[in-house]
C-alpha cells in the first residue's frame, strides 16, 4: 500500500515545510495560540474542573433511581397489556399514566443532572430521588 506523502509531482513543494527558518515567520508567531480560543482567559476563562464527589454521587444515584424508574414503568405497562385480554387482572389507567409521567420527569431531570453542574445538578438529582419515592409510595405501597 502506497504512503500518503506527496505525489511525483508535488514533491518539489514539500520543501516549504522542511525549511528551518518557516515557523520563525513573523506571521507565525505565539501570540496566535494564546488568543481567545486557546486558554489564556481573554474571552473564556479556563475550562472547568472536574465535579465534586457530592455532585458525581448524586449523579450515580439518581442515574440507578432512573433506571429503575424506567424499568417499573415496562413491567407496568407489560402487566397493563396482558391484563387487557381479560385473563388476570392488570394495573389501571391510573397507574400506567402515573408510571410514565414519573419515567419522564426523572429522564428530564437525569439529563439536567448530568449536563449541568454545581448546585443545579444536585437539585436535579433530588427531583429523580423525589419523584421515584412519591411513585413507590402512591402506586406501590399505597
Amino acid at each position: 500500500m502506497r504512503s500518503r506523502g506527496p505525489r511525483r509531482d508535488d514533491a518539489h513543494q514539500n520543501e516549504i515545510y522542511r525549511d528551518s527558518n518557516y515557523y520563525d515567520d513573523k506571521y507565525y508567531a505565539d501570540e496566535y495560540y494564546s488568543g481567545e480560543y486557546y486558554g489564556d482567559g481573554a474571552r473564556y476563562g479556563t475550562p472547568p474542573g472536574r465535579a465534586g464527589i457530592v455532585v458525581r454521587a448524586a449523579r450515580v444515584v439518581s442515574g440507578i433511581v432512573t433506571g429503575a424508574v424506567l424499568v417499573l414503568m415496562i413491567v407496568v405497562c407489560g402487566a397493563h397489556y396482558l391484563g387487557g385480554d381479560g385473563s388476570f387482572p392488570g394495573p389501571g389507567t391510573t397507574s400506567v399514566v402515573a408510571h410514565v409521567v414519573a419515567a419522564v420527569v426523572a429522564v428530564v431531570a437525569q439529563v439536567i443532572a448530568d449536563r449541568r453542574r454545581g448546585p443545579i445538578s444536585v437539585i436535579a438529582a433530588i427531583v429523580v430521588v423525589f419523584t421515584a419515592s412519591i411513585l413507590l409510595v402512591t402506586q406501590w405501597w399505597g
